[in-house]
């Protein structure tokens, strides 16, 4: 006999190692690893993100270590997440069960065999739930706002959840779930006899009995508590028939509690509209994890064999049907009209829109008009010779951490100005979440300017718009949206899906204390009145990359092309202007929050927005063109070029990032193979930001050429390193809060505010 054969003898008998490697949970392990891949990957996923490896850069790991009901990390918001996690443990072991209870038939003969089938397979679960436990304890502790027995208490909070789900599970399963004796009145004990035990034990040898009964998966012990073994019992005395209908029956069982567990989840998608639903983001992750595990194992039930094939082939039908309108799920412009006659999109419309000299004389008028405005109420009374500076601001997306940080900048450095930074401000743009916090302030500064409120630059509108608003989108998502829309509402005897865009709305809305429970139009008359800023949103057209620029004014002089007069060219027509685009679809009457979600579309987080045209354009965020704003400040500028150098004294160009012009340089270091099989596609992507960098740094030096004005460029940057990033995020963190706070102290900042305070003199 060869040396590994009589090694691998003498280890299958030494009794440490026939322990573990023929014990029931041991072999359960390898059966997932084996038979089980996509159970795996459903933990792995898991994994991946309470260690921070799935989507870092976008802050899920912070959902799960700090979850917030009602905007506050609390007792209940974990306790929610433990019940969350729960469910998503029992549809694991239901799964596990349902693909592999056929494989060990002891069980039939066990009291209460699926309890015992959950307490053996203890791996996933509970190496998940210590590690989860352990990450959220590190998170708190780094947060600094907790003691380490508040600490304590909420993860205690998180296990008590899990634990409560699992008893609702378990109280359940004891009454519905039947073994041989309960089924046929058979008696049964699991007690194992002397014969049986030395058939174990004698000489090391396996059980022949149990050989011949364990389909390839011998066990030989299983936990009947958590530390206490047993032999596992022959079964031959048993008619297959019977085993096989015990096994049957629980599987009904099984199906029946998934069956009941996914009505339930889709009944809470009809509870959205209750802010009390709206639970924590990470909840709602497990919650759809459990659905789709809980289908799948559905499936598995009554096809078994074919359960793949037909629940793909079932997800590909599902697909088609998406088609129809009433199981549609596109996501629309609410306010704008999607029941008449469709807008044309192709070039025949594109070279009428450009050659139309008539619109682009009346818009550049209506905007002197605007200016001439701007000039009256920036002029000193004491000096009216010294002309002011005409300031342009242009903020960068970045979900949550850049609406903070345009917040919070332009009130810090307005309120050193004494209020002239806001009053010299002519143009706003950018793009997503920095667009949001601009269009915060603009709103404010309005409200101020109406005598509603004392003051915009209280810290409670840095509360405000810091807010949670991944919650609702995640529930929609988890109980309803994957499914069809299932409530509706109505705009204008419009009627609209409540998806995960609706959802971004209303808590945007809730957040900042409904100031934006407006429509596109509302902003014409103070715009031309020059009372605030005018604002360009860029929303990018997903089909061909043009740009559709939104603004409530007449801004055609933007969307044409420059006259070449020593250049002879094949145009190209770049972008569209939506309120003429879309006129007849009432394009004004755009409820405001939705051109606010259009600028700021961040892919699955927020859907496309489809518009009424045909072909049917999508829209999404305007960081795909022009994630600063430059491109279109500098088409504003050429065009009132004369203007400006007359009636001003120059130009300053305020850029508020969300992350330092200036990255660091990548090092390079070794890579693995699938590193460097990535690397090309991820540094296209990665560096897209920095590529629109480049260019608009050419772009600003070509500006000499031709501007007649001065410009200062000021950069008011976000601390956001790598190694140290603020996610990119509906959410942030309340550390992550306190960093973009701090960032304005920063001495580049702080040199920066110097600067423009000598400026706005």
């Amino acid at each position: 006999m060869s040396f590994p054969r009589q090694f691998k003898k003498a280890l299958q008998k030494h009794p440490i190692f026939r322990r573990i490697f023929y014990s029931f949970y041991f072999r359960l392990i390898l059966l997932d690893f084996k038979k089980n891949q996509l159970l795996i990957i459903f933990w792995l996923v898991f994994f991946g993100i309470i260690t921070n490896k799935v989507a870092p850069r976008y802050g899920v790991a912070y959902l799960f270590w700090g979850p917030e009901y009602f905007d506050h990390i609390s007792y209940i918001a974990y306790f929610i997440t433990g019940f969350a996690c729960g469910g998503f443990i029992m549809s694991y072991n239901i799964a596990s069960y349902i693909k592999n209870g056929y494989r060990f038939p002891f069980l039939a003969t066990l009291r209460n065999p699926f309890m015992k089938y959950c307490l053996n397979n203890f791996f996933f679960p509970l190496t998940f739930t210590l590690l989860y436990c352990s990450k959220i304890f590190s998170f708190l502790q780094d947060e600094g706002n907790f003691a380490t027995w508040e600490i304590m208490l909420l993860i205690i909070s998180f296990v008590a959840g899990n634990l409560f789900f699992l008893f609702l599970a378990f109280t359940y399963f004891f009454r519905t779930n039947k073994n041989i004796t309960k089924l046929y009145g058979i008696q049964s004990s699991e007690i194992t006899s002397g014969r049986e035990r030395a058939m174990h034990n004698s000489n090391g040898e396996r059980n022949p009995h149990l050989i011949k009964e364990s389909r390839d998966w011998y066990v030989e012990t299983y936990l009947i508590t958590p530390f206490k073994l047993r032999l596992v019992r022959s079964v031959r005395h048993y008619k297959k028939e019977m085993l096989k209908a015990v096994l049957r029956q629980n599987h009904k069982a099984a199906f029946l509690f998934q069956l009941l567990t996914i009505v339930s989840l889709i009944s809470l998608g009809l509870c959205s509209s209750f802010s009390a639903f709206e639970i924590p983001a990470s909840a709602s992750i497990f919650l759809l994890f459990t659905m789709f595990l809980m289908l799948f194992s559905s499936f598995y039930t009554w096809f078994r064999g074919w359960s793949t094939v037909i629940f793909f082939s079932f997800l590909i039908a599902f697909n088609y049907l998406h088609k129809a309108d009433f199981l549609s799920n596109q996501n629309r412009a609410y306010g704008l009209n999607y029941h008449t006659t469709k807008a044309i999109y192709d070039y025949d419309h594109f070279k009428q829109i450009d050659l139309n000299y008539e619109n682009l004389n009346t818009d550049r008028n209506a905007t002197l008009d605007i200016l001439n405005k701007w000039k009256v109420k920036n002029t000193d009374s004491s000096d009216p010779e010294r002309k002011p500076k005409m300031v342009f601001v242009n903020v960068s997306g970045g979900g949550s951490r850049s609406a903070l940080w345009t917040l919070y900048t332009l009130q810090y450095t307005d309120s050193l100005s004494h209020g002239k930074l806001m009053n010299r401000t002519q143009l706003m743009t950018g793009s997503s979440g920095g667009m949001v916090g601009a269009a915060y302030i603009r709103e404010l500064y309005l409200l101020k300017k109406q005598g509603k409120i004392p003051s915009y630059y209280s810290p409670e509108y840095r509360s405000n718009i810091a807010k949670d608003v991944l919650n609702p989108i995640a529930f929609t998502v988890a109980t309803s949206e994957w499914l069809f829309p299932l409530k509706s509402f109505m705009v204008d005897d419009h009627k609209y899906s409540q998806d995960r865009g609706y959802a971004f709305e209303q808590r945007l809305e809730e957040n900042t204390g409904n100031v934006f429970d407006k429509r596109l139009d509302d902003y014409r008359l103070p715009e031309a009145n020059s009372y605030i800023p005018m604002m360009i949103f860029s929303p990018s057209i997903v089909n061909d990359g043009r740009k559709m620029l939104i603004s409530p004014q007449g801004i055609s002089y933007i969307t044409q092309n420059a006259k070449a007069d020593k250049t002879t060219y094949n145009k190209l027509f770049d972008a569209l202007e939506y309120s003429r685009f879309f006129k007849e679809q009432n394009a004004k009457n755009t409820l405001f929050t939705s051109v606010l979600r259009m600028s700021a579309t961040f892919p699955y987080i927020s859907p496309v927005v489809s518009l009424p045209s045909e072909p049917r354009i999508e829209i999404m965020d305007a960081g795909l063109r022009d994630n600063y704003g430059l491109e279109t400040t500098f088409r504003f500028i050429k065009t009132f070029n004369d203007w400006i150098a007359e009636n001003t004294s120059g130009i300053i160009i305020i850029q508020i990032r969300d992350k330092h012009k200036n990255i660091p340089i990548d090092e390079n270091p070794s890579q693995t193979l699938a590193q460097a099989l990535s690397r090309p596609l991820g540094s296209f992507y990665g560096n897209l930001f920095q590529v629109q960098d480049f260019n608009q740094n050419q772009q600003i030096q070509v500006a000499d050429l031709w501007c007649k004005s001065p410009i200062d460029i000021i950069d008011f940057e976000l601390r956001n390193e790598l190694n140290d990033r603020i996610s990119l995020s509906w959410h942030l963190t309340n550390k992550e809060k306190k960093k973009v706070s701090a960032s304005l102290y920063l001495e580049e900042n702080q040199a920066a505010i110097k600067r423009l305070m000598e400026l706005l003199k």
